[in-house]
């Protein structure tokens, strides 16, 4: 199925006939007991590029030179294979207003990566439990804040996700195909990269 062109859907995120995908929420949607926590407090662990953790420290701080920040992602599909598409709000310190697959963020200091995805799941999405979470593939990437080992994995989700509008604006189960084909733009690129990577056509 095609996918509207992103210039013809409301600001809102639904589709141009007013529907809305499942699993959508509106902006300024808060689910009682998810927010968003301040990260300039968090300590994460730097690695060296062996993904062999070397030091602690701020996670605004940015890596000492020639370490990398470790994150830790999960791409989340419905039982009939659509993929979880959201929104990043205008105010994300990366890529604002951008699409993404991954919801995740940086691995804290003492975590690993899976226990870093669950924990993402919860925060973002509202989901306290993600049976059947499995890693899917381990790549070093740069990103914005530079150099960093990212860890994606996949999970079937079994309910619907209360996101927390902090850090999601909108989001909804679409075909991977209309992700593939350009009908959401802009796209985080290790988002879309996730998607070719999962999803082969």
């Amino acid at each position: 199925m095609n996918s509207p062109a992103p210039d013809a859907r409301p600001s809102d995120g639904r589709a141009p006939d007013g529907r809305a995908p499942e699993g959508y929420a509106p902006e300024g949607y808060a689910p009682e007991g998810y927010g968003s926590e301040g990260y300039g407090s968090e300590r994460v662990d730097y690695v060296d590029p062996r993904d062999r953790v070397v030091t602690q420290g701020g996670r605004t701080a940015g890596p000492p030179a020639g370490l990398l920040r470790r994150y830790a992602a999960t791409v989340c599909t419905d039982s009939t294979g659509r993929v979880l598409l959201y929104r990043r709000t205008a105010s994300a310190p990366a890529y604002p207003g951008h699409y993404d697959v991954l919801v995740g963020g940086a691995v804290r200091s003492g975590e690993d990566y899976r226990a870093a995805a669950l924990r993402e799941l919860r925060e973002e999405l509202g989901w306290e439990r993600a049976p059947g979470l499995t890693e899917a593939y381990r790549i070093r990437v740069d990103d914005p804040h530079g150099a960093c080992f990212l860890t994606v994995h996949r999970w079937v989700a079994d309910r619907a996700p209360r996101p927390d509008p902090q850090e999601i604006a909108w989001c909804g189960f679409v075909a991977p195909l209309a992700v593939l084909t350009g009908g959401y733009t802009p796209l985080v690129p290790a988002g879309a990269e996730a998607v070719r990577r999962l999803f082969p056509r």
